[in-house]
């Protein structure tokens, strides 16, 4: 045998190189804010567009706005589909408040300081 060369086996109990997390290029933690990003377009007012602030749903379209969105729409209609819009029809929804509370401390954990300034509250 040329070189001496020994063959050597891994078995299942050694550990292998650790795959990256990361995409190359986009730095730290680009997973977790990509899908930060996605969430945080899902917890928008569908009035104004910014990061729902004091989350109310219509009870009667379901759609969801910042508290003072909707405010001049109580006694007309949704300003998305129009269905009446009573007062008795507004629900806090405190659940939603809370997440997007959570999802505001993980945006700082994060240190995304570049996007900051995209996440406006009405």
């Amino acid at each position: 045998m040329p070189g001496n060369r020994q063959l050597r086996v891994r078995s299942g109990n050694e550990p292998g190189p650790a795959p990256s997390m990361e995409p190359e290029g986009r730095g730290a933690w680009a997973h977790s804010r990509a899908a930060l990003d996605r969430l945080e377009k899902l917890l928008r007012c569908s009035r104004c567009t910014h990061i729902l602030r004091e989350p109310v749903c219509l009870g009667g379209c379901e759609h969801i706005f910042c508290s003072n969105c909707v405010s001049d729409c109580i006694g007309t209609g949704c300003p998305v589909c129009y269905t009446p819009a009573w007062i008795q029809d507004v629900k806090i929804n405190r659940q939603l408040d809370s997440m997007i509370q959570l999802c505001s401390k993980l945006r700082n954990l994060l240190h995304d300081d570049k996007l900051s300034g995209r996440h406006t509250f009405c």
